[in-house]
């Protein structure tokens, strides 16, 4: 027994001296970029809002279902994306019969399901027309079922609550529209195309399965270019009113 507790003794300081090692390494790594970009102050860090409708489709239990989904968040410096997600969606019609020499029972099973997330999506590339993200989620939800089964006279409806923790990665893409015919505000609008795997990392009834595939194609408003224009505009009025006042002087 002291052999084997002297091995998991060996492997844990095996493991810590790894994790102590990683880190060094990566705030080396951290210290040298802050120092490369030393010129870029807190100020000069751009934040912008972004938010979209998030519509998704999944299967759950064998079931295609529709994820009803609202995201807000804000990108940072142009880089990466963060936020919180709410979403919701109703599954019915999961019906069971089942007979004996006596009666024919009917059961069915309605689920209403309301989650939250928190999400971060590095942008991977950026394009004047396509730009692809990385979405990476966590959160907590909540399901009500109601049980109703029938034997043709007497019909009984029982209700339960469960909680589950959903994680999730899947990757974006953002197709601009270009600008037509000086039609500028054609460029903040788009489509969205987005795939990825939902896996649940907890959940309160072993029975319930909310793990599975969701994808999604939809339309997308660009806030963040909103801003962006707007900003622009302001310094280039900010920049010409300068100028004129140069030359009067």
């Amino acid at each position: 027994m002291t052999k084997g507790y002297s091995k998991n003794l060996l492997k844990n300081k095996s493991l810590l001296l790894s994790i102590l090692l990683l880190c060094a390494v990566l705030s080396a790594t951290s210290q040298d970029a802050s120092k490369k970009d030393s010129a870029i102050t807190l100020k000069e860090i751009a934040i912008k809002p972004t938010t979209d409708f998030d519509q998704r489709f999944s299967y759950i239990d064998g079931q295609m279902i529709n994820i009803w989904g609202y995201r807000i968040g804000v990108v940072v410096h142009d880089k990466f994306k963060i936020g919180i997600g709410g979403y919701y969606f109703d599954q019915t019609g999961m019906g069971v019969q089942s007979s004996n020499s006596k009666m024919t029972t009917t059961s069915s099973v309605e689920r209403k399901v309301t989650f939250g997330t928190v999400y971060f999506e590095p942008f991977v590339f950026r394009k004047e027309m396509i730009e692809m993200s990385l979405v990476f989620e966590a959160g907590y939800g909540k399901a009500t079922i109601d049980s109703t089964s029938s034997d043709g006279e007497i019909t009984t409806t029982k209700t339960s609550k469960q909680s589950f923790v959903p994680v999730g990665a899947g990757v974006s893409f953002n197709f601009k529209i270009p600008e037509i015919k000086h039609l500028h505000f054609l460029t903040y609008m788009g489509l969205n195309a987005m795939a990825g795997y939902r896996k649940t990392v907890f959940e309160s009834d072993k029975r319930a399965n909310y793990d599975g595939m969701y994808w999604s194609i939809g339309t997308a408003i660009f806030i963040d270019k909103i801003f962006s224009d707007a900003k622009e505009k302001k310094q280039r009025k900010a920049a010409a009113q300068k100028a004129a006042l140069s030359v009067v002087n």
